[in-house]
């Protein structure tokens, strides 16, 4: 667990509670978001608690809500998953709330950071299907870069889709980004 916790202006990284599931069930219902967010690993706030403590035990997955600051309520969830080599998946998802407001990039530039000073990690990369345009402008601002596609990686509602593989590396610079964007 980062520690300190991981915070900006407007976000703050923690673990999950049980008082977060309610909000991480409408962020599986959310029309734009339900897509692409894989389905809560229990059907209450405990049994999530104890899935997510138990793979971080593991060193398998860290799995972290994204709150607002100033009221620590959960706007969404950024997690990294651990694998082979020295190489880890990262992924997001927000609620409506917080979207637009650099919360999302702020999160996964915190998280990716403390992964690269922290873990001895080699790579940290992510898979963005290529018509989800959003999330392929999160993961670049935050200093990703593409590197290619894998064709019919997943298996979708209508059929194989397509995803983007991206990656950031230890030496990789962000790009700039203004306060605010």
């Amino acid at each position: 667990m980062p520690d300190p916790p991981l915070a900006t202006s407007q976000m703050a990284l923690r673990p999950f509670e049980v008082r977060d599931f309610e909000a991480a069930q409408d962020l599986s219902t959310d029309p734009v978001a339900a897509r692409w967010v894989p389905p809560l690993p229990a059907s209450d706030g405990g049994g999530v608690v104890a899935f997510f403590d138990a793979c971080r035990r593991a060193g398998e997955l860290l799995h972290l809500v994204i709150a607002d600051v100033p009221d620590d309520g959960y706007l969404g969830e950024v997690m990294l998953a651990i694998g082979e080599q020295g190489v880890a998946e990262i992924g997001c998802g927000l609620l409506p709330a917080g979207r637009g407001r650099g919360v999302a990039v702020d999160a996964v530039a915190s998280l990716t950071r403390w992964a690269f000073a922290t873990l001895d990690l080699g790579r940290i990369q992510a898979f963005v299907a290529t018509e989800n345009h959003a999330a392929l402008r999160l993961v670049e601002r935050a200093g990703f870069r593409r590197e290619g596609v894998l064709r019919a990686y997943w298996d979708g509602e209508n059929g194989r889709l397509d995803a983007v593989v991206l990656s950031l590396l230890p030496g990789d610079r962000a790009p700039f980004r203004p306060p605010g964007s």
